[in-house]
């Protein structure tokens, strides 16, 4: 199981978790908690919840959660892993945890826009000022082209 991240505070973040069951048996009883990661005084819960269940993962099978958060401050954040609880064919409780994320930074909305905003204002400036850069030297050639093409061409008729 994985959590996708990619965050800043005010601006909803969804993070999937796929559980896969690798082994030769079904696991019963799943329970997925990531309650502790994302303590309520620091992530609003938007959509989805922070803990599922399924009774049952047959082996060789993975299931999938999401949910949407919406961090409240920005700052530095230790994602710790999300714990999943189940029961082996025995009826023997066992425990696992997800990836391990480490301090992931939750940037403020203005840091988060200029990191992946597409910049469109920036790439138009840019053209603006390429455009005459690159046109007057071809305006130029083009006109004194023109001019020898049509002497040229007087010059053979002669």
């Amino acid at each position: 199981y994985q959590r996708r991240v990619r965050v800043s505070s005010g601006i909803n973040a969804e993070y999937g978790y796929v559980i896969h069951n690798i082994g030769s048996e079904a696991a019963t009883d799943v329970k997925l908690d990531d309650s502790y990661g994302f303590p309520t005084a620091e992530f609003e819960v938007v959509t989805g919840s922070l803990q599922a269940s399924f009774d049952q993962i047959p082996a060789g099978t993975n299931v999938s959660h999401a949910v949407v958060l919406k961090p409240k401050i920005a700052g530095a954040h230790n994602f710790i892993p999300a714990m999943v609880n189940y029961k082996n064919s025995n009826g023997d409780d066992l425990v696992t945890f997800s990836s391990f994320l480490d301090n992931n930074p939750i940037l403020t909305v203005a840091e988060y826009n200029r990191k992946y905003s597409p910049h469109l204002v920036d790439w138009l400036s840019f053209v603006g000022l390429c455009t005459p850069v690159l046109l007057i030297p071809f305006l130029t050639w083009h006109s004194s082209h023109s001019k020898y093409e049509a002497l040229a061409a007087k010059a053979k008729k002669s």
